[in-house]
């Protein structure tokens, strides 16, 4: 705030306290609108990956048991997907059309528990992402929704886990 003084008056204020409002969320400690955008374009694009290797492993799953699971943290993936979707238009961003390159990586496992591992990874990366990010986020229509993420895969993590503990031991 730059403060102005015309001879003989009293100080003026180019800005008003009441447009703090209007000042880009890292003056005040938050990430900027820009590095926020870029955090949800990067979980949108994991989320699309995610969603993908779910789908495609689905077909090929070597159980009834497998094709469930899959389906059930496709279900997450895609609601993640819709949940940034709608984050990124609280943003004023325009969202692309990639899908992570987490997808290719992972189906290129042949061996399926390995794959529901590697699965798994990345859904441990999307929680530490948004762990180390959240506070710094300052609009809370987003920040909610990343909440519900985070607990989403939290908890796909540890099904996945107790998953796999029943079925390899």
């Amino acid at each position: 705030m730059k403060m102005t003084k015309k001879p003989d008056s009293q100080a003026q204020f180019n800005s008003s306290p009441c447009m703090m409002h209007d000042t880009d969320p890292s003056y005040h400690g938050f990430l900027s609108g820009d590095e926020t955008v870029a955090l949800l374009l990067s979980l949108l694009h994991a989320e699309r990956a995610g969603t993908k290797v779910c789908l495609l492993s689905e077909k090929e799953a070597p159980s009834i048991q497998h094709k469930q699971l899959l389906r059930d943290i496709c279900q997450d993936e895609q609601k993640s997907c819709q949940g940034l979707l709608e984050s990124l238009t609280i943003m004023g961003a325009i969202p692309d059309k990639k899908v992570g390159e987490f997808a290719a990586k992972c189906l290129a496992i042949n061996d399926f528990d390995e794959r529901l591992q590697f699965l798994n990874r990345g859904q441990g990366w999307v929680v530490r992402e948004i762990e180390k990010n959240l506070a710094a986020i300052s609009d809370t229509g987003v920040q909610k929704q990343l909440r519900v993420m985070l607990e989403e895969h939290r908890q796909n993590i540890d099904k996945l886990n107790q998953f796999l503990n029943s079925h390899t031991a």
